[in-house]
């Protein structure tokens, strides 16, 4: 079958305009490219707006997310979580956006966040944990904590974005554990910026590189169908309406 010209279906977006530091985006459109990458890359709708979501949430914190939502695309396929109280053991690397999920519904019930500490085995990109960690910590009406590597987040009850004084190590390790527990009061808290509605909250990270643009472009191709003969000839009204 031969290619229609201007065929949606095999031809890609459009970049926005590169203003010579990387291509800027809004919140909705990192959710919204975000979303349909996700989905291109095998999660389900529901599945992959959450993914849209978080990638938006991270860049709001001051993270490229974006980008790391593509990394963690990248590393599919991966396991599965495997809820238990206190430590959700890996049967391999698990996925962050499901574990995220995970962890957000298990919030104040044995297996989840809450008065006793959780860990996580062998997490992907354990940075992606962070928005769901912080809906946990939002249903649970109390602050969590997150330690890996050498990253510590504390991420506020009130849904405020945490105040990263090191976006690059917070993003640096590739798989971790991940342990989430309610931080002591008696400990100092890290600063807390106010939460942004989209792109004007301080520390909003809406560049991107036009590679990364056009890998997650390629993987949201992939959500739609190719057409065909018989669609083409089935689009628009079949017969005439003239009287």
């Amino acid at each position: 079958m031969t290619p229609q010209p201007n065929d949606p279906t095999q031809v890609g977006s459009e970049p926005p305009r590169d203003e010579g530091d990387g291509l800027r985006l809004s919140r909705p459109e990192i959710q919204a490219l975000g979303t349909k990458a996700a989905r291109g890359a095998g999660y389900a709708w529901g599945q992959a707006e959450e993914a849209g979501w978080a990638a938006g949430w991270l860049a709001r914190a001051g993270l490229p997310g974006a980008a790391i939502l593509l990394d963690v695309l990248k590393a599919q396929p991966l396991a599965p979580p495997a809820p238990a109280p206190g430590h959700w053991e890996a049967k391999g690397p698990q996925c962050p956006l499901c574990t995220g999920l995970a962890l957000q519904d298990h919030a104040g019930l044995p297996e989840g966040p809450g008065p006793s500490s959780v860990l996580v085995d062998s997490v992907i990109w354990p940075v992606f944990l962070m928005p769901f960690v912080a809906r946990a910590a939002a249903a649970l009406g109390a602050p969590l904590e997150m330690t890996w590597a050498d990253v510590r987040v504390n991420l506020p009850a009130d849904g405020a974005m945490p105040m990263l004084e090191d976006p690059a190590l917070v993003r640096a390790p590739e798989q971790a554990t991940v342990r989430i527990t309610v931080p002591d009061p008696k400990e100092a808290v890290a600063p807390i910026a106010p939460a942004a509605k989209d792109n004007t909250g301080a520390g909003f990270e809406g560049v991107i590189t036009l590679e990364t643009w056009r890998k997650l472009d390629t993987l949201a191709m992939c959500t739609t169908v190719t057409s065909s003969i018989e669609s083409r000839v089935r689009a628009g009204a079949q017969e005439s309406d003239n009287d």
